[in-house]
């Protein structure tokens, strides 16, 4: 830790990136390069209509390396060089019913890709940590719900397949046993001439 203590200023400043951290159900990692005023009030309002109330937070990289050091998510710290901002969710505030944390995040990324001047550092999802290869791979990934109904899929074709096969089983045994009543008829009237 530091030897002296923070001056008012900073200890908000720790105080409120900390309870990001801890509070925000996923945290994206940018660069902004020259952003101008105007370019990033129009990010910060998209970013609150299209990623579910998503907020940009300009940060101080060596206080956010501060307050990374002592948890978890110390080894974010290297993403925070130069001119670093965060996106992140307060759910409660998110003017969503179902506030979908990976789709927001999805949402996020994609106007991070929109806007030239910004650059895709890494995330935080959950109490996973995204480096900007798996964030690609993030945004590929399908909505849990499609991922249950092929879960639910897979489980149920050989349940169906098996109940066809059950179902044939009869049939067949029905088709036989008329083949065999039908040569047994055809073969009595022969016998009785």
């Amino acid at each position: 830790m530091y030897k002296k203590p923070f001056t008012q200023r900073k200890q908000f400043l720790f105080n409120e990136y900390e309870g990001q951290f801890i509070t925000s159900p996923a945290i994206v990692v940018i660069q902004h390069h020259n952003l101008s005023g105007a370019e990033q009030l129009e990010y910060r309002r998209d970013l609150k209509l299209t990623a579910q109330g998503a907020r940009l937070m300009i940060v101080r990289s060596k206080m956010v390396k501060a307050v990374l050091r002592n948890t978890r998510f110390t080894n974010l710290g290297s993403l925070f060089t130069g001119p670093t901002a965060i996106v992140y969710w307060r759910e409660a505030e998110a003017g969503v019913e179902e506030f979908d944390s990976m789709l927001a995040v999805k949402q996020a990324m994609d106007l991070a890709k929109k806007q030239k001047k910004v650059i895709l550092m890494g995330a935080k999802y959950g109490e996973t940590l995204l480096n900007p290869d798996m964030m690609k791979d993030f945004v590929n990934l399908p909505h849990i719900d499609q991922l249950r109904a092929q879960v639910l899929g897979v489980i149920q074709s050989p349940a169906q397949q098996l109940s066809s096969v059950l179902q044939r089983i009869p049939q067949r045994l029905v088709g036989v046993l008329q083949q065999k009543v039908d040569a047994e008829g055809e073969g009595k009237p022969e016998e009785q001439q």
